[in-house]
């Protein structure tokens, strides 16, 4: 017998890892049968806070809807995630200190303080250095004849460039690479509290000892800036850079982590990859980025009742916006299933989000990951898997927690590419 709707609690740690992966086959039944579904609270409440039931969005057109009308589906009434924060006064404090947590038009305002870091300009400036850094990366994994792919090689580059673009001091970089990935795996983490404190209090360190600086890092930049004509408090700029730290790398690490296992599983799609690397590896990321988001959810709270599909949401209610199905939305994407690299309407994927919310750092991840992969499959196009990837078993991030690789005896040189 097949899967029906509320066979799996998508806010429970135990069904995801029951499933062993991502939930595709029972989100396609609830884009079929059930496109609007009550998902009750899981019934092991493994989070920090209390966990509640929400609204299921599984069809394309819902999630992007609902993702542009902020006025409506707010952030800030109670926050991303399927908890209650709203008995927590420090909590939700916490939360809405970030962008994350903010509507517009405070969301916009502060989001604006970024932007200069941002432009196609900045981007295009900062691109020798990712190349750079991006080549290190590869060189090292090069001589080796196996590794682990996702935190000794995909994470790296992220981090790098995260500490770059905020301007953490070099000595402390090693430091906050640990610090940061150790948040990454945080919804396991034995001690969220010790593990949360830990980042918090090594970037209000970073923010109170900031002093006179003034050049164009996002520390710099939030320091020096206002919302409303006054400057944003030391405690709001650390809870940015907070929530910036586990965002700022997530999608790069992942996605890379992806982009390998799924040549690895379609060495037909690998072939076409190969055949002409420059010109077919743009969309390939954007395919990869459809077919395995690094983000499969987000959730927003109806500031009142609204009408979704013939469903009534109650004002208060959460929703839960299914990036990972809408991405496989038979409406908008053909053969949904199907892993194609020339797909012509990939990059309409949600694994960004979309509306006022759609990721500020997109450009940047995107300028990452086809440097680093370029690098890679030039030096590196038989690098294989070695063992099955370990996925997380998260109920947010569709991530893979390890995945060993074998670098092949074909690596070439650099020098070997100019010939």
């Amino acid at each position: 017998m097949g899967l029906r709707p509320g066979d799996v609690n998508l806010a429970s740690q135990a069904d995801m890892a029951r499933i062993g992966g991502a939930p595709h086959e029972y989100l396609e039944v609830l884009r079929r049968e059930a496109p609007v579904w009550w998902n009750p609270p899981p019934p092991v409440d493994h989070m920090y806070l209390p966990c509640v039931g929400f609204w299921v969005l599984s069809r394309y057109a819902d999630v992007d809807a609902v993702s542009k009308d902020p006025d409506r589906f707010s952030v800030w009434e109670n926050s991303v995630l399927w908890v209650d924060v709203k008995e927590d006064p420090i909590a939700i404090q916490a939360l809405r200190s970030g962008l994350m947590g903010m509507d517009p038009p405070q969301h916009t305002q502060y989001r604006r303080l970024l932007q200069p870091e941002l432009t196609p300009r900045r981007i295009a400036a900062l691109e020798p250095f990712i190349e750079a850094e991006a080549a290190k990366v590869i060189d090292d994994l090069a001589e080796r004849d196996r590794a682990e792919f996702v935190f000794e090689v995909a994470a790296e580059l992220p981090m790098i460039l995260l500490c770059q673009m905020m301007g953490v001091p070099q000595k402390l970089r090693r430091e906050y690479l640990r610090i940061a990935n150790n948040v990454a795996n945080v919804e396991f983490a034995e001690n969220f509290e010790h593990t949360m404190l830990e980042l918090y209090l090594f970037l209000d360190d970073l923010v109170k000892n900031q002093g006179d600086l003034n050049d164009d890092t996002m520390l710099s930049r939030y320091t020096r800036g206002e919302v409303d004509g006054r400057s944003l408090t030391p405690d709001e700029i650390t809870q940015f850079f907070v929530t910036l730290s586990i965002a700022g790398h997530e999608t790069t690490r992942n996605t890379a982590a992806h982009f390998v296992r799924l040549m690895d599983e379609h060495p037909d799609q690998k072939a076409l990859l190969l055949e002409d690397l420059d010109r077919r590896l743009p969309n390939a990321i954007e395919e990869v980025l459809r077919f395995s988001p690094p983000i499969m959810q987000f959730c927003r709270t109806a500031t009142e009742d609204v009408a979704i599909g013939g469903t009534t949401i109650g004002a208060g209610d959460k929703v839960y916006l299914s990036y990972l199905s809408a991405n496989r939305d038979e409406e908008v994407f053909g053969d949904p299933n199907r892993f194609d690299i020339l797909r012509p309407n990939a990059a309409a994927h949600l694994a960004f989000g979309t509306g006022p919310h759609f990721c500020l750092g997109a450009s940047v991840a995107r300028t990452q990951l086809r440097c680093v992969l370029a690098e890679l499959y030039r030096r590196l196009p038989d690098i294989a898997l070695a063992e099955a990837p370990t996925p997380m078993g998260s109920v947010l991030f569709n991530a893979i927690t390890e995945m060993p690789v074998l670098t092949c005896p074909h690596a070439m040189q650099p020098a070997e590419l100019l010939f």
